[in-house]
């Protein structure tokens, strides 16, 4: 167990600042996501959308940065990790539109489920993108 765990060290701290940095772009990201709604009354999938975008941006250098220790920051660089986002906002939408249509969850709380299931993903494809050369 003590050489499984030296062995992905780094990885789990890695995954640790992902998660760390992913929380709080969310927590920002659903106050931008609920003013938009709720006081602009912009459509949800339209909020949603406009949230997602500001949200890549923010991730892509945060975590560049800060959890894979990165600062060769590169525009195809930062293409792919965008592509890494359409991925997971396709799925993200995805489960926000069965929730709201299919389960009935109010479309303030649905987006709170998705990243559950899109973080583990996108987190190994977003290391690959910034911290090997896969292109």
């Amino acid at each position: 167990m003590i050489l499984i765990l030296k062995k992905y060290k780094m990885k789990i701290i890695e995954y640790v600042k992902f998660n760390a940095i992913g929380i709080s772009n969310f927590i920002i990201s659903q106050m931008i996501y609920i003013s938009l709604y709720l006081f602009l009354e912009i459509h949800y999938l339209l909020a949603y959308s406009i949230t997602s975008l500001i949200s890549v941006s923010a991730s892509y250098f945060l975590n560049s940065k800060f959890t894979f220790k990165e600062s060769n920051y590169t525009a195809k660089k930062f293409l792919l990790s965008s592509l890494v986002y359409v991925f997971e906002f396709f799925l993200n939408m995805t489960i926000i539109i069965l929730f709201v249509n299919i389960l009935h969850i109010n479309e303030i709380i649905a987006p709170l489920f998705a990243p559950v299931f899109s973080t583990p993903p996108v987190f190994f494809m977003m290391r690959a993108v910034i911290k090997k050369d896969i292109y």
